[in-house]
């Protein structure tokens, strides 16, 4: 599946916590692209935003938590994100996890879908197809 058939699937989609959340959403695109779930390997299981607020005062921050992660399964960090590479982005005065959509960074949050712009990138790892 390429990042325009998956924003397109995701879009239709409602949010839901531990289904359509920022990190849920990264981590399905990860699980398509690379075969590897950073949440799953990293025991990050939540069912709504209590659970996750939960786990994160019990783990650290949130770029604590992906970057543990990501680290976890063996994704390297890149200064030069390319279209279908994750990140850490900064919208709205939060940080979001999202992924390269060729001219823009996509997420959601609760208040809906995100397009941020390419110089919202805050850290980044490569994602390489199996």
């Amino acid at each position: 599946m390429d990042i325009a058939d998956f924003v397109a699937a995701e879009a239709q989609k409602p949010f839901r916590w531990s289904e359509t959340d920022c990190a849920s959403t990264a981590d399905r695109w990860i699980k398509l692209q690379a075969g590897k779930s950073p949440l799953a390997h990293a025991g990050l299981v939540y069912r709504d935003e209590y659970d996750a607020t939960a786990l994160l005062i019990e783990r650290g921050s949130f770029p604590v938590v992906v970057n543990r992660a990501m680290k976890l399964v063996g994704f390297e960090k890149t200064n030069a994100p390319q279209t279908g590479d994750v990140g850490l982005i900064l919208h709205n005065r939060k940080m979001c996890l999202a992924i390269h959509a060729k001219t823009f960074w996509f997420s959601r949050d609760e208040s809906g879908l995100i397009g941020a712009p390419l110089d919202a990138i805050w850290k980044a790892w490569r994602i390489q197809c199996q």
